[in-house]
């Protein structure tokens, strides 16, 4: 293998061993040489790929959020835009309910990671947004508004899922949420009743 494969090896193989041993024991628990232990590379080698746990931790987030977005753009295609955001839903819902201890180390324990890590984390939110917008075919400011809001519900309700360590209440907010897009989007709009008809007759 050339360096740069051997290197990007090594980076798979410390991401695959933060996750195993931080996912459990939380970020803060967790020593670079935990990761190390887990990886089998030196400590030389670590330092030579990250500068320290935290900057370790932001890259293996930004590999696994890319993995999930992967994921859940890789599903068949609906034949509208709420057809395609239920699947896109369905397929995000599935893989945080799939590993729960994974999705508690990043979305819980990266607040527990410091500042930077935090702006991370809205940063890479945006990704979901782009998606979502790119799904639903927005066009206006007030649409990706509404596009933002429904990712930051769609965080804060798996969030709240997980943090009550019961997966099957995170596959179970896909219509709840699939329900609140329509309504944000105006795509479900309420029966207008029918105006009664106006009477012909009149007064002899």
């Amino acid at each position: 293998m050339s360096r740069e494969e051997v290197r990007a090896h090594q980076r798979d193989r410390i991401f695959r061993a933060l996750e195993t041993v931080m996912a459990p024991k939380g970020y803060a628990e967790t020593s670079v040489a935990d990761i190390i232990k887990g990886a089998g590379v030196s400590r030389q080698t670590f330092y030579e790929l990250f500068s320290s746990k935290q900057d370790c931790f932001l890259a293996s987030y930004s590999n696994r959020q890319g993995a999930v977005i992967e994921e859940m753009v890789g599903k068949p295609a609906g034949t509208s835009p709420m057809e395609r955001l239920s699947l896109l839903l369905e397929a995000y819902l599935a893989v945080m309910a799939k590993d729960p201890d994974l999705s508690r180390l990043y979305l819980i324990g990266v607040y527990t990671a410091g500042p930077e890590a935090i702006g991370k984390r809205l940063e890479l939110q945006q990704a979901f947004v782009d998606v979502v917008a790119g799904v639903l075919e927005v066009g206006t400011a007030h649409d990706r508004f509404v596009c933002q809001a429904l990712v930051a519900a769609t965080s804060t309700l798996v969030t709240n899922a997980l943090l009550e360590a019961n997966p099957q209440a995170v596959r179970d907010l896909h219509q709840p949420l699939l329900g609140l897009a329509q309504k944000l989007m105006g795509a479900s709009k309420p029966e207008v009743p029918e105006a009664p008809h106006a009477s012909h007759s009149t007064k002899r």
